[in-house]
Order: structure tokens, then C-alpha cells, then sequence
């Protein structure tokens, strides 16, 4: 179509035009004959197919193999759909293993005591603290590029996301029961002065939900 064609078509889009388009044939071409299809096909002028083609098979987007003079190319649903599945996979087993972190440092703190910390091993729970704070955003961003096409499978991944957010607040709940026990046997000492002998920030408050940013 004319309007596929105008200028304006961005690298990306065009990536994605020429990958749907190995996808809806399901076919092997030579470099000549997508030059040939891809224009009236989707819209991409033949001299940048070369260079997108490229792109896609650095990316791993599309296989290729040399078969006499010539190379030729594919790239089918099933293995994009098996490498979106090894991703989630991943990040799955990275969400546990930093779950399990998480409820180690929970435990580490329930046997805390404020008067016999080693302050090197408080310094060294809160950068675990906040590395988890870090993951678990990253994380949920990676998983939200999958919503629309494994729902059900994101679904379990925001719920172990949500899990690490539970015990990561039940965490800093504990630092602020700690700071009214402390006040109790000390009405003199403040709040912040209580945080700055834990070596937590001032503003210490509860993270906000991940779905929600609230």
C-alpha cells in the first residue's frame, strides 16, 4: 500500500515489517527476492532491506545460512516464541533467587537489636536493601514488555514482584517499630537521630506499590 511506503518509517518499524512478514510466509528467501517483495509487502524500500535484514540477523531475530553462492535467510514464529519463553524463564529464576534473599535480611532484622548491630553488617543489609529495591523495578519493567503476549505467565511474575514488595515493607515496618521502642525507653532521642545511628536515610518510608506507583 502507498501509505506503508511514505517516507517517515522508522529503523525499528521497519524491523518489525520485515520479521511479520517472515512470519505470515513462513517461507526461505534469498536477499534478491525480499529486495523484490518487501516494498508492495510492507512498505520498505529495497535499498535499506539489506541493512535492516542485517540488523534482524545480528539480533538473532533471523537465521541464515549460505547454500551454494547465495545466502539464504527465514525466521519463524515458533522460535521467537521459545525464546520469549527462555526470557521469562530467566527472569523467573532471578526473581526467586532475590525473593529468598529478601526473606533472609527479613529474618536478619526480626533478630536484630538495635543496641548490639555491627554497623558493617548494617551498612552492608541496607546496599542488599536497596539493590533489591533496584531489581525489583527492573524486573517489573522487563515483565511488563511480555504482558500482551504471555498473560497469564506475567501474572505469576507481578505476584512474586508483589511478594518481594510485602516483605520488603514488613522490613522497614520493623525499623519503624524499632524507632518506638526506642523512644519509649529514650523520649529525649529523635527519630532522625535514631535513623542516622542505624545508618538509614532520614525519609525512610514504605515503597510504593510497583503496579500502581501509589
Amino acid at each position: 500500500p502507498a501509505a506503508m511506503g511514505r517516507k517517515g518509517v522508522s529503523y525499528a518499524e521497519k524491523q518489525v515489517r520485515m520479521q511479520a512478514y517472515f512470519h505470515e510466509t513462513r517461507q526461505v528467501f534469498s536477499l534478491k527476492q525480499l529486495e523484490r517483495k518487501l516494498p508492495k509487502a510492507k512498505g520498505i524500500v529495497s535499498q535499506s532491506v539489506k541493512d535492516v535484514l542485517q540488523s534482524l540477523v545480528d539480533e538473532e531475530k533471523v537465521d541464515f545460512d549460505k547454500i551454494g553462492s547465495g545466502n539464504f535467510f527465514w525466521s519463524f514464529p515458533s522460535k521467537a516464541s521459545q525464546k520469549r519463553k527462555n526470557l521469562i524463564s530467566s527472569l523467573e529464576s532471578e526473581i526467586g533467587r532475590k525473593k529468598r534473599k529478601l526473606d533472609q535480611l527479613h529474618q536478619q532484622k526480626q533478630k536484630a537489636s538495635m543496641g548490639r548491630d555491627d554497623t558493617d553488617r548494617r551498612r552492608k543489609n541496607l546496599q542488599k536493601y536497596k539493590d533489591l529495591q533496584d531489581m525489583i523495578a527492573k524486573v517489573d519493567g522487563e515483565l511488563s514488555k511480555f504482558a500482551a503476549s504471555d498473560p497469564k505467565t506475567i501474572e505469576k511474575k507481578q505476584k512474586a514482584i508483589k511478594y518481594c514488595w510485602t516483605n520488603a515493607n514488613r522490613w522497614i515496618d520493623n525499623v519503624f517499630q524499632i524507632l518506638t521502642f526506642a523512644k519509649k525507653k529514650r523520649p529525649d532521642l529523635k527519630d532522625k537521630d535514631i535513623l542516622k545511628y542505624m545508618q538509614l536515610p532520614e525519609d525512610l518510608d514504605y515503597l510504593p506499590d510497583p503496579k500502581h506507583g501509589t
